[in-house]
């Protein structure tokens, strides 16, 4: 069984995500041979090596490739291709690592669901700053996506950051359309709708990577105050 994370392998990991969402995007070497190293924890396993800062990037490019070059990854590529990948692969990231006797050597799972979350905020910033989400419904209004049988899960209100994503997820349902919410709209009347019903509301906030719920309260306070804006400018 892997050892739980130690408090420093934490603060790193957690640093790691502030800066990388906050940025846009990680960085690792242009010379993918020496991007990776083997667990110190699970035998045959591999660590992936990534970064926040172009400095410690540029640092350990020169020890372990001999030269300076990195590649810059976005968010969206790392969480919708590169973490997938790694867990394909079973395995691991290593977030600013520095070659420590103890690494963060981090589930890339669990990574992508610390970044999702950790870009809640600047979701709800780009929300307000745009005006407007997306929906898919009908001229009654807003369609709710049904839930599962098996596992049984609750029908869901999906909201999306852009026209196109709302697009896609509409072909998937037969005489649909988009619906335009504008937020004064979405928080005054669409959420408490969907409060009422006490179903869940799914966003994604980093595009493609996957849908995550959030307590109705919580994003009604974040596209309504300054919080999310200053919460995100201090990332």
């Amino acid at each position: 069984m892997l050892n739980a994370p130690r408090i420093p392998e934490l603060a790193q990991r957690d640093r790691f995500v502030r800066r990388a969402v906050g940025e846009g995007r990680v960085l690792t070497l242009a010379d993918e041979e020496n991007a990776s190293v083997p667990s110190q924890k699970v035998a045959g396993r591999t660590v992936q090596l990534f970064w926040s800062s172009p400095i410690e990037a540029g640092r350990w490019a020169e020890a372990l490739a001999g030269n300076g070059e990195l590649q810059d990854i976005s968010l969206e590529v790392f969480a919708t291709d590169i973490l997938p990948g790694i867990a394909t692969a079973k395995g691991f990231v290593g977030t600013d690592w520095v070659s420590d006797p103890i690494e963060a050597e981090i589930d890339p799972r669990d990574l992508l669901i610390r970044l999702k979350t950790e870009a809640i905020p600047h979701y709800a910033v780009a929300a307000r700053e745009k005006g407007e989400v997306y929906l898919v419904g009908s001229a009654e209004g807003p369609m709710l996506t049904p839930g599962t049988q098996k596992p049984r899960s609750a029908d869901r209100l999906h909201v999306f950051a852009t026209r196109s994503d709302a697009d896609a997820h509409m072909k998937k349902i037969s005489g649909k359309r988009v619906i335009v919410d504008p937020i004064a709209n979405f928080v005054g009347v669409t959420l408490p709708w969907v409060s009422g019903l006490a179903l869940p509301v799914m966003i994604e906030p980093i595009r493609g990577a996957g849908f995550v719920e959030v307590r109705i309260a919580d994003l009604t306070s974040r596209l309504t105050s300054s919080e999310a804006e200053a919460t995100a400018k201090s990332a």
